[in-house]
Formats: structure tokens, C-alpha cells, sequence
């Protein structure tokens, strides 16, 4: 494996200095990303869950289960489990961040807890983006769809499976070039920090060799508007939650259109050819730099 670590950051860092240092590698670590009071209750609210959920699947085949994991719990839905999960999806670093690297509006792509069990081996190296078949073809001159975050809910160690990181593989020239355990590197973090990366950026959750420790984590990404997410959240989060929430985190949760555009209509996600948000009553302006809609400030 290699001995270049991650480069680690605060969160009230720069965010010249961290945006230069995801460009660089495709990765960073950045510590304190959340208060260790918002830690401990996405802590309390997930664990009934983490607690019942199995571990593995015996559902998505042979080698989605190997890339599951036989001993990782994983489970999503995470803003109707968490109250405090709507908190990290406002959160204003990640947001700037998004605005930074993706074109036009973006929404949330999934929020999974992952909870890698004793005994979990390795899981096999990979970009996110590859579920979009036409990222994998273009490659490296693939537009940036997708910014991701891998929350510490617990230490991350070597031990317990902290993620590993192959730094700089978003900037490959031949992204079918098999991957190599012995580039990555390791998100060793405390709980509270994330591991943010490009979602052309080659890692995986390490092997858990501990015996009776697990690691929790949660997986959230933003993804570009105009291409299917993982999770069908607007689905599973119904509105009489999300009502409740920001305006900010209605948009991500599905309850809003997207904009393809300075001053443009909404053009994709309608209903009867109209913004999502007028069927829900929710107030909106048009997409311009004004109301801030395109640079994810939208209120």
C-alpha cells in the first residue's frame, strides 16, 4: 500500500487550499466536517436500525452481494430514519463544494449507512460514476456528475476498515486500467471527519480484521441534475416529513425541478410541465444567479 497519506484539512480551512487539494488528488480528509453534537444524535437516531439490519444480501446476486459485503450492514432512507441526517444534507461545505464542480443544479444522489463488520474483507476498488454507463466510456474527459463525502460516525482505523483511496486516479489517462490494493491509501480519520472525493476517484471500504469492532460510516453524494440517482428518495421520504425541512434540502430530496440554465425554465423532473414545487406549494422563483437557484443557494 502506499505510504503518501491523504492530505487533512478543517473544516474552516480555506476552501481554496481543500478545493486545490480534491483537484490534486481526488481525495481529502477533512476533519471536524461535523459538530460532535449533530455526531452523537445521527449516532442515537441510527441506531435502532444498525442495530436490526443484517448484514449482506441475499438479494442483488453473486457479485453485487461480494461488492456488499458479507458482513457490512448497509441501509438507506437515511432523512426519514435521522431527523439529524436533514442537518449534514444542509451542510454549507458540501454544498459549496457541489456548486464548484457541478454544472447546473444537483441533487442528492443516496445516503447509506455502511457499517463494516469483524471479518469483512476488502471491497473490490471502483469509481462511483460507474453506474452511469456513458461516465465509464468518456472517462477521464467525462463532465464531474458526482461529489461524495464518507462520514466518520465512528474512528476510522486500519483496523476497523478505514476506506482506502487511490490518489489521483481521477486524472488516469485509461480509466480500464485494473486497479492496484498496493496505490491505495487509507481515510484514517477520527469520528466526526469526512472523506471527501470525486466520483471518478478509485477506492473501496477497507478489510475489517478486527474481531468484535465495527465501522460506521455514511455515504452521501450530490449528483448533476439531469441524471438518475441511486436512491429514489421522493419515494421513500414522503412530503409531510420533508415539509418540515429546508427548502435547500426539499430541493435535494427530489421536491423540486431542476434548471438547465441562466434564466431558463425548469426543463426536466416536471409535473403537468411545471416545477415540482408548485404542485407542494412550496414558494420559488425561476432559475437565475438572482435567485440563486443555480449556484445552490436557493432559499
Amino acid at each position: 500500500m502506499s505510504d503518501k497519506g491523504l492530505r487533512t484539512f478543517q473544516r474552516n480551512d480555506p476552501f481554496e487550499l481543500i478545493l486545490k487539494g480534491l483537484d490534486d488528488d481526488g481525495g481529502v480528509i477533512v476533519r471536524d466536517f461535523i459538530d460532535q453534537d449533530l455526531l452523537a444524535r445521527l449516532n442515537e437516531q441510527l441506531q435502532p436500525d444498525i442495530k436490526h439490519v443484517l448484514p449482506g444480501s441475499d438479494d442483488v446476486g453473486e457479485e453485487m452481494g461480494a461488492f456488499w459485503g458479507k458482513q457490512t450492514k448497509r441501509f438507506t432512507r437515511l432523512a426519514a430514519r435521522a431527523p439529524a441526517f436533514a442537518e449534514l444534507l444542509d451542510h454549507d461545505l458540501m454544498h459549496r463544494w457541489a456548486a464548484s464542480q457541478l454544472e447546473g443544479d444537483y441533487w442528492l444522489n443516496t445516503g447509506q449507512a455502511m457499517i463494516v463488520g469483524p471479518g469483512e474483507t476488502g471491497q473490490f476498488l471502483h469509481r462511483d460514476t460507474v453506474i452511469w454507463p456513458v461516465m465509464e466510456t468518456l472517462g477521464r474527459d467525462a463532465p464531474n456528475c458526482l461529489v461524495s463525502i464518507m462520514l466518520a460516525l465512528s474512528d476510522f482505523t486500519e483496523e476497523v476498515g478505514a476506506t482506502r483511496v487511490i490518489p489521483r486516479s481521477h486524472k488516469w489517462d485509461d480509466f480500464a486500467r485494473q486497479p492496484n490494493p498496493d496505490e491505495t491509501v487509507g481515510a484514517v480519520m477520527p469520528a466526526g471527519s469526512a472523506l471527501l472525493y470525486m466520483g471518478k476517484t478509485v477506492h473501496g471500504a477497507g478489510a475489517n480484521v478486527t474481531a468484535d469492532q465495527w465501522r460506521h460510516g455514511l455515504h452521501m453524494s450530490f449528483l448533476v441534475g439531469w441524471l438518475t440517482p441511486e436512491e429514489a428518495s421522493p419515494l421513500v421520504v414522503p412530503w409531510d416529513l420533508v415539509r418540515n425541512y429546508p427548502p435547500r434540502v426539499q430541493r435535494m430530496l427530489g421536491y423540486a425541478s431542476h434548471a438547465r440554465g441562466e434564466n431558463k425554465a425548469p426543463g426536466n423532473w416536471l409535473i403537468d410541465f411545471e416545477d415540482a414545487r408548485k404542485f407542494f406549494g412550496v414558494p420559488f422563483e425561476r432559475p437565475t444567479e438572482k435567485s440563486g437557484f443555480l449556484s445552490g443557494e436557493l432559499v
